[in-house]
């Protein structure tokens, strides 16, 4: 017997259109994996193996854009304050090598406020504004910084110095926000003159050197808005100063402070004016009736170098007479006392009237006189400016930016 065996009947045949929509979502899983692992390798090169997503991140950045950012912050900032150790020229001698004591708040129109101290004597006070700079200090002051000689004198008035007499560079100037930044930025030293050194503790933290050609700036490990803070900044061997950013209160307070002391240079000083006088007419002997006529010769000497702008620059000399006869002072006209300018390597004759008292019947005297004269390193008109300089710089740091708090 023949037994038959039935076949099952035909599936559907394959749908063509399933089979690419498998192969599409195959491939589309492949291109998204690819595109993750490179997403990865990126992250990895430009953040490191220990990085994070932080975007205020700054490690693996060169030395270049550390100090760009710092500079940035630095250069809005009301006010900085320094505190550290400079080289004064001629003061070192006297002082065993060692170098001054420097405590400064330098604002950002460059207006400045502080003291300047050897190790082992008292203070001189510093003020610096429009690119002047005036110190003031007891006899022992001066003596700290080699000017035993002339201390006594330099006690008597504050003293503008300028450049070359304490400080290469003016302080204030140099040492205000914006210029630091500049500094800082270090724009004109090529990147092979940028290294990084050890970091090194300052209090509860830590600040990386980087030496800029022969400048050290060291930056702090922290930072605001992924921009590193200056600690210190070395100048060659002339100047290490420890750098701080005051709060808005310290700003404030040294505002009022500034104005304060700007009243203060009004007496200045400038000590590299010499300024003589001549008698040209005297009376030894008697005067008759009883006045006399006195006239003095003043002049005018710079002793700096001829080439620089203030060597042809006028300059405000206040004069008083005094006279007496039979040692009794005399009345005097009112041209006896006063201000007037006059140029270096130029001349003024100045003459007084002067009027003696009855005395019984007589009509004559033994007159004496003589002329006091004291430069000055500012004319009236010159400080009223600075006065005006000063209110409207305390204004320009009140509506800056407060100073960010760093983390």
């Amino acid at each position: 017997m023949t037994e038959s065996v039935s076949s099952p009947a035909p599936g559907p045949a394959p749908d063509p259109d399933a089979r690419r929509r498998s192969r599409r979502r195959t491939l589309l899983l492949a291109l998204l994996l690819l595109l993750l692992a490179v997403t990865g390798l990126i992250l990895w090169i430009f953040i490191g193996p220990d990085g994070d997503d932080g975007a205020d991140d700054a490690r693996g950045a060169s030395p270049r854009a550390e100090l760009t950012r710092a500079a940035n912050l630095l250069r809005d900032l009301p006010a900085l304050h320094y505190t550290g150790t400079m080289g004064i020229a001629g003061a070192q001698e006297a002082a065993g090598g060692e170098d001054a004591q420097v405590d400064l708040i330098v604002s950002n129109p460059a207006d400045a406020l502080g003291t300047l101290a050897m190790p082992s004597g008292p203070a001189l006070d510093y003020v610096g504004i429009d690119g002047k700079s005036f110190l003031r200090g007891e006899t022992e002051a001066w003596r700290g910084f080699g000017m035993a000689e002339k201390s006594k004198v330099l006690a008597e008035h504050p003293s503008m110095v300028q450049p070359g007499m304490f400080f290469s560079q003016d302080l204030a100037t140099t040492l205000a926000p914006p210029a630091l930044a500049k500094t800082v930025r270090a724009e004109d030293v090529p990147d092979e003159k940028i290294t990084i050194g050890t970091p090194v503790t300052m209090g509860d933290h830590t600040c990386t050197p980087f030496h800029v050609d022969d400048t050290t700036v060291c930056l702090s490990d922290q930072q605001a808005d992924g921009a590193r803070f200056v600690d210190r900044i070395s100048f060659g061997d002339t100047a290490v100063l420890d750098v701080e950013v005051p709060s808005r209160s310290e700003v404030e307070r040294f505002s009022t402070d500034f104005r304060a002391e700007l009243p203060e240079i009004r007496d200045a000083v400038d000590h590299r004016i010499h300024v003589t006088t001549q008698i040209l007419r005297d009376y030894k002997g008697k005067c008759a009736p009883t006045a006399c006529v006195f006239t003095a010769r003043v002049t005018v000497t710079y002793l700096g170098s001829t080439s620089e702008p203030d060597a042809s620059k006028a300059v405000p000399v206040t004069y008083s007479w005094a006279v007496d006869r039979d040692g009794t002072p005399v009345e005097l006209d009112p041209e006896c006392s006063g201000t007037l300018t006059i140029k270096p390597g130029k001349s003024k004759d100045l003459s007084c009237t002067a009027t003696g008292p009855s005395v019984g019947e007589a009509t004559q005297g033994q007159y004496h006189g003589e002329i006091h004269v004291s430069d000055r390193a500012l004319t009236e008109e010159e400080h009223q400016r600075l006065l005006r300089l000063a209110a409207d710089n305390s204004e320009k740091i009140a509506a800056l930016p407060d100073p960010p708090t760093p983390r």
